[in-house]
């Protein structure tokens, strides 16, 4: 996944929290080490999909990962008496990330981020994933830099 070093931080911290409480016992354990890295991805603003994470994590379905991550926020904020700070995602986030795997050049990557912008500016509510998506098909088919529908 390319993660950095503090994410990977966080998610040891995450894990090693709920692995005292104890209550993990009979769980994935694929499954919670997942979610844990979801979410520190989501708190230190480098979000990845739930399949990106479910790709590397041995064997874990998303539908387990979801179920586990809910699990552990509700047991973190039981812990703490308040409410987890997660981040919020933006289309942005994933925009540069999908260019860059698509291998589209500076210009269509550009309008593409406009095009998210203005799609925040209108408040679109669809999943920062789909707006994302939709901007680089809709700008790559209108540039020369065209790429086939995968």
């Amino acid at each position: 996944l390319g993660l950095v070093a503090t994410i990977k931080d966080r998610a040891n911290e995450i894990y090693k929290k709920v692995e005292d409480s104890k209550s993990i016992r009979g769980r994935n354990q694929d499954a919670i080490l997942a979610a844990c890295l979801y979410i520190a991805c989501r708190q230190e603003d480098k979000p990845r999909t739930v399949k990106e994470i479910c790709s590397v994590a041995n064997g874990a379905s998303k539908k387990e990962v979801g179920r586990a991550k809910e699990f552990i926020v509700k047991q973190l904020e039981e812990e703490m008496g308040k409410s987890m700070e997660m981040g919020t995602i933006h289309a942005g986030d994933f925009l540069r990330r999908f260019c860059s795997h698509l291998g589209m050049n500076h210009q269509t990557v550009k309008a593409a981020t406009e095009a998210v912008k203005k799609s925040e500016e209108l408040d679109i509510r669809r999943s920062p994933i789909s707006i994302a998506a939709a901007a680089i098909y809709m700008i790559s088919q209108l540039s020369e830099d065209k790429k086939p529908l995968k």
